[in-house]
């Protein structure tokens, strides 16, 4: 028996279906679920993504913008960055905030962490 041989069309059939189908499922579970969520700036931070001496710019790239500015007495400034954390302690949400400090020049000179709470019952 005489095999038939394929043409380029068949191969197009062959390797592209399962090509377009696998994209039309990426492209479909992306349009449903979105975007994969960036990670919080809190988070980065306690990662210790960012280093001592980095420039305010680049803490601002990486980071985002911060949830205030304020400046210091010696002339430099500090970014503070928020997020709402459950606290399985208390059974409610507390605030986990980060606060990156600058020297006058915008080298970043420290980085200091809180987390308050509403007291527990």
């Amino acid at each position: 028996m005489k095999r038939a041989r394929l043409l380029p069309v068949d191969y197009l059939v062959i390797v592209g279906g399962p090509v377009v189908c696998l994209l039309i499922v990426w492209f479909g579970i992306r349009a449903m679920v979105g975007p994969a969520p960036r990670p919080n700036p809190v988070q980065l931070l306690r990662d210790g993504e960012i280093e001592i001496g980095t420039k305010a710019e680049d803490v601002v790239k990486l980071l985002g913008r911060p949830s205030r500015i304020q400046d210091t007495q010696e002339g430099g400034f500090r970014y503070v960055y928020t997020r709402t954390v459950f606290d399985q302690a208390t059974g409610s949400d507390s605030l986990d905030e980060a606060v990156v400090e600058f020297t006058p020049g915008g080298r970043t000179q420290g980085v200091s962490f809180d987390r308050s709470a509403p007291p527990s019952k």
